[in-house]
């Protein structure tokens, strides 16, 4: 696997796994821990994960999967907005630790922007490192205002953002900030949810039921206005790029200023598409196609 070096100058996988979708589902346990260990075989080494995942369940089912391979892991977790206070962050962090069955977090991100003044959040950080309970921090972010606001801030290490074929905004917005300011940036949703993996259709959309969270954001219109958009982009499937699914993930490597892409796996199956996908180049002329599908908005 492709390593990087994140800005504090650390390297790390260019794929990452990412933990969202994991943990709720107990019939489910098994593989999910089978997965995870195969990413850490396939040299996927970075896990992203979350104090809300699950409510604390993907944290729990990383512990158990690390469990005798620590050392081969980079732990990246969050913690919540409103728990992001000087003493809130640091109790959470406490939390986070004992669900992963470790001694320190890799990196520790501020989930999004809270009302908690960020100041705070980065001084609880700030003490939790001192404290050797995480060795580096940042922060994930929803909106490009964040984005910017947390670069010029100067103490976040390391960015997440949403960055895919669909979601090129971070491109123009945040990444000549970040790469100016040695910021890594790591990759969020880079399959948009399912979309970019070339493989849903209209009928899917009855599966995004309940606490789904494709059921609040990929219903109706919106879903089908999405799926066309993949559909535009199927072009770049040819050569050693096999599936759609590969080019997302080539597609977000390619940028310069991203250091981690985290996409989701279910199964040992979704894991090595996803690592073929960190094997292949997109050539540049089809990203510069890209590109302009994007600023068109995807129009005729």
């Amino acid at each position: 696997m492709k390593t990087v070096a994140l800005s504090s100058g650390e390297r790390v996988p260019a794929l990452g796994q990412g933990t969202w979708c994991m943990g709720e589902n107990r019939a489910a346990r098994a593989e999910e821990i089978a997965t995870l260990r195969l990413g850490l075989d396939l040299g996927i080494t970075l896990i992203d994960t979350a104090e809300m995942y699950g409510e604390g369940k993907a944290e729990e089912l990383i512990g158990e999967a690390i469990t005798g391979r620590r050392d081969q892991a980079f732990l990246v977790s969050k913690v919540y907005p409103h728990n992001a206070t000087r003493k809130g962050a640091v109790a959470a962090c406490e939390r986070s630790l004992r669900r992963l069955r470790t001694d320190r977090i890799d990196l520790y991100l501020l989930h999004w922007r809270g009302s908690v003044p960020f100041a705070e959040t980065m001084d609880a950080f700030m003490t939790l490192q001192k404290a050797g309970k995480i060795r580096h921090y940042g922060v994930s972010i929803n909106t490009m205002e964040e984005g910017i606001a947390a670069v010029k801030d100067g103490r976040a290490e390391t960015i997440q953002v949403e960055y895919n074929l669909l979601a090129q905004e971070p491109r123009e917005n945040i990444f000549p900030f970040a790469e100016q300011s040695n910021v890594g940036i790591i990759a969020r949703m880079p399959l948009k949810r399912g979309i970019l993996t070339g493989k849903m259709s209209a009928a899917d959309e009855s599966r995004f039921q309940g606490e789904d969270v494709r059921a609040r954001s990929f219903k109706g219109e919106p879903f089908q206005k999405e799926l066309a958009k993949a559909d535009q982009l199927r072009f770049l499937v040819h050569g050693p790029i096999k599936s759609l699914c590969q080019a997302a993930i080539a597609f977000c490597i390619a940028h310069p200023a991203v250091s981690v892409v985290i996409p989701g796996a279910r199964n040992a199956e979704q894991m090595r598409e996803n690592a073929a996908g960190a094997d292949v180049e997109i050539p540049a002329a089809d990203l510069d196609r890209v590109a302009d599908l994007w600023r068109r908005g995807f129009t005729p």
